[in-house]
């Protein structure tokens, strides 16, 4: 019996990072179909998260910055605050995780600060 072993499109992705050094907004297809979940902002550039939703229940997105203006936005705000926390900096050497609970987007580190 000759066993064999398929490769799976998104799960041989996962880990692999995307460099972006102008403003980028991510895609569920970015990160459901190619299974990205590392992005590097170069430069000052603001990456922007898909709406939160079902499908991106339980996903972790983790993006680094090489400069102080690095950022990350998402539209409906941060974990439901509202407008005024639709943007965070995550600054030069930073690694921020973003989770998805399918309602909201939460920053989970404590190494940004709204901006």
């Amino acid at each position: 019996m000759k066993i064999t072993r398929f490769k799976y499109g998104p799960a041989n992705e996962r880990g692999t990072k995307i460099t972006k050094t102008t403003a980028y907004t991510i895609t569920e297809n970015d990160i459901l179909n190619k299974g990205t979940s590392i992005f590097l902002c170069s430069g000052a550039t603001t990456l922007t998260l898909p709406a939160a939703s079902y499908a991106l229940k339980g996903v972790s997105i983790y993006v680094t910055g090489d400069n102080a203006a690095s950022k990350v936005a998402v539209a409906a705000g941060f974990g439901g605050g509202g407008g005024s926390y639709d943007t965070v900096t995550v600054g030069a050497y930073n690694t921020v995780e973003f989770w998805c609970d399918g309602t909201y987007w939460y920053a989970l580190s404590n190494a940004v600060g709204a901006s």
